[in-house]
């Protein structure tokens, strides 16, 4: 778990399930079913800027954001910082599983 490829590896999937969780996201709340989106603060940015920009702007912010967090507090430490992106993956995993799973019901 100390192995900065494999920091790597985990940053490359953490992107990518921020994209499926973005598409997911479009699916489930398109053409403007803001209720569904349950972060408050997702919801703010598509209501006042569309879902299309709210979901851009909403992603850029949340990954800067954590960019900061990972730069100033793990980064030095492989370990902490692969177990930190792990968690996070498996919650993107649980959160794009549950979009699809939910736009399937629509």
């Amino acid at each position: 778990m100390n192995n900065p490829l494999l920091s790597i590896l985990l940053l490359s999937i953490f992107f990518i399930l921020n994209i499926l969780d973005a598409h997911s996201t479009w699916l489930v709340i398109k053409p403007n079913h803001y209720n569904r989106e349950k972060n408050i603060i997702a919801r703010f940015f598509f209501r006042k800027l569309g879902i299309l920009r709210g979901i851009v702007l909403f992603k850029i912010l949340l990954l800067l954001f954590l960019a900061l967090i990972i730069w100033f507090f793990v980064l030095p430490e492989y370990l902490t910082l692969n177990v930190s992106i792990l968690i996070g993956d498996l919650i993107f995993i649980i959160v794009v599983l549950n979009n699809y799973r939910i736009f399937r019901k629509l």
